[in-house]
């Protein structure tokens, strides 16, 4: 391995830090408790609310926590799916598990900058906001040209998935897998576009259902 390379546990660090730090900022300058109170207020007594503040604390904590799971998960099944995409393309690479998650793992930086351009976009760009302006923003998503209030909650999620950011994930998909078969960029493409790109309409498909259910 080329020694400028960094390996899946410093990439993991570095997104984890990444993800941390945008949260403290997010919850210094944006989502802040006067922000919270005052979105409460008129359906809460102070004291819920008070109560409210104390235990979403104690969930960010957990958040923080369990994050590094999350991320593992997420990219071991991004790694599945560009791995049996590989398999079914009946190339003559004889790739391992670990290389394709770490290319899902790079991917993640991506969804990093998600974040970051989210705190922008609310510290300088509208300034005056609500916690539900905050909750229902996705930053270069198609579903930012909405009404919001006049969507089915089911449509929510697949619309705001309709955005920059997957492109570039996918984007970053095709490149790292380009990297690792050695072969033209159309190849890699269409075989992150039939495994990667099964999985996502899959798991959209799993998060409409639940959310029709739910609702």
């Amino acid at each position: 391995m080329n020694k400028y390379n960094l390996s899946s546990f410093e990439i993991l660090v570095i997104i984890l830090v990444a993800i941390v730090g945008n949260s403290l900022l997010l919850k210094s300058f944006v989502i802040t408790d006067e922000v919270i109170y005052n979105f409460y207020y008129e359906s809460f007594t102070e004291k819920r609310i008070t109560e409210f503040l104390e235990n979403k604390n104690k969930l960010t904590l957990l958040g923080y926590l369990i994050m590094p799971l999350v991320i593992l998960i997420r990219s071991g099944l991004v790694a599945i799916c560009l791995s049996v995409g590989v398999f079914f393309y009946n190339t003559e690479n004889k790739l391992k598990f670990k290389q394709f998650f770490r290319v899902a793992l790079v991917g993640e930086f991506v969804l990093v900058l998600v974040g970051f351009v989210k705190l922008l976009y609310f510290l300088i760009i509208k300034t005056d906001y609500t916690l539900k302006d905050i909750q229902q923003y996705y930053p270069l998503s198609y579903i930012n040209f909405l009404d919001i209030n006049n969507l089915e909650p089911w449509l929510i999620y697949p619309l705001q998935t309709i955005n920059l950011f997957e492109v570039a994930y996918f984007l970053v998909l095709v490149y790292g897998l380009h990297k690792l078969l050695k072969k033209n960029y159309w190849k890699s493409f269409e075989i992150t576009a039939a495994s990667y790109g099964t999985g996502l309409v899959i798991w959209i498909g799993v998060v409409m259902f639940l959310t029709l259910n739910m609702s």
